[in-house]
């Protein structure tokens, strides 16, 4: 079994981890920005409509999800860098 150690995001946020937990963590984190990236650009109008992929039924602003993109890509390479070390 592997041994858990603590990791903290650059916003604060910490957590324990091994291993597969970090691995599964950047898998998730994968998952949001590739959603976040497509309903970035797949839609042409200043508020977005969530669709059924994990996201609730309210429109989004281009700032907010410019952010949750931005977000997500400090998350992985936050995770990438402790996977690294």
């Amino acid at each position: 079994m592997q041994k858990k150690k603590k990791y903290r995001y650059s916003t604060g946020e910490s957590f324990e981890a091994d291993v597969e937990d970090l691995k599964r963590l950047l898998r998730e984190n994968q998952e949001y920005l590739d959603n976040y990236l497509e309903l970035y650009s797949s839609l042409e109008d200043d508020e977005y409509v969530a669709r059924g992929n994990g996201f609730c039924d309210r429109k989004f602003s281009d700032d907010f999800i410019e952010g949750q993109i931005e977000k997500y890509r400090a998350r992985i390479a936050e995770i990438e860098q402790w996977l690294n070390s």
